[in-house]
């Protein structure tokens, strides 16, 4: 069963039901919910002091005190037994979606170059994907022999293979670079190059840089989720603890940036404007 958590805080009345406020303990509201086979438990923790004592609900949330599903608004303290639920794989999920349904409306695919950026070598599993539309792929990772054994199953089942390094400057060239979870580093790109990751990254890039995607939850979870978080945040949470791996085949129907929105018809059409301009300069030089 998964575990909510939503803290409300009671405003304080002034004169005597405000000391009447005062005297009242805080209390936890729990509701269980149900879709599509999946049970979520809600606490609502109403506050009517100036801080929530969380340890009040540690028999309430039970084992789930390490994967808290709840706004990121709620701080715990550091020693605190309880955490919030963080996990990027579906997120990771949404960024390679993506990236595969531009790359299946492209007619020059054979001709991109792209870039698959997994300093930790979570997504190996991608490579054949990606392979697919193109045999001109530069993977750089700090864990190569995840990639080296990947790349021998390309080879036998496509004849092809990619190139695995550990220098991010191999991916200057490249058409579209394909980062699953948050750039934390910068790396060598160019202005016309695409860029989708998960997360905003917390380095600055050279090019098209897009990491926040929008999707129509499916019918029925809508109806449990909490009204102060995120569809993504809460999908992610289904699909992790929820093991709602279906959820993992969403395309995004848009995605954004620091300042622009794009549909996945009006990023096709800038990829090729990109991609196009690339090659122009390269024609010229």
């Amino acid at each position: 069963m998964l575990t909510a958590l939503t803290v409300k805080k009671h405003e304080r009345r002034k004169g005597i039901k405000g000391l009447a406020d005062r005297l009242r303990r805080d209390r936890a509201v729990v509701k269980i919910k149900r879709a599509r086979g999946v049970y979520l438990k809600h606490i609502t923790y109403i506050s009517y002091g100036r801080k929530p004592r969380f340890e009040k609900l540690e028999k309430i949330v039970g084992d789930s005190k390490n994967r808290i599903i709840c706004s990121p608004k709620i701080k715990f303290e550091s020693d605190s037994k309880f955490k919030r639920f963080e996990n990027s794989d579906f997120s990771a999920r949404l960024c390679t979606n993506l990236a595969i349904c531009l790359l299946s409306m492209c007619d020059f695919t054979e001709k991109l170059k792209i870039g698959i950026y997994d300093l930790d070598g979570r997504e190996s599993e991608f490579l054949p994907y990606v392979m697919k539309y193109s045999s001109d792929v530069t993977v750089v990772t700090d864990c190569p022999d995840v990639y080296y054994d990947e790349n021998e199953l390309v080879m036998e089942n496509m004849g092809a293979c990619s190139v695995v390094t550990k220098r991010t400057e191999e991916l200057e060239h490249c058409h579209l670079i394909i980062a699953p979870h948050t750039i934390e580093k910068t790396f060598s790109s160019n202005e016309n190059t695409l860029i989708l990751t998960n997360g905003r990254p917390k380095a600055e890039l050279t090019g098209e840089v897009y990491y926040k995607y929008y999707f129509k939850m499916p019918n029925g979870f809508d109806r449990i989720k909490p009204q102060e978080l995120e569809t993504e945040y809460f999908c992610s949470a289904l699909y992790s603890l929820g093991r709602q791996y279906s959820l993992g085949s969403i395309v995004p129907t848009m995605c954004s940036n620091f300042s622009a929105t794009q549909t996945v018809k009006s990023l096709y059409a800038m990829f090729e404007s990109l991609y196009k301009n690339s090659a122009k300069s390269a024609d010229e030089n």
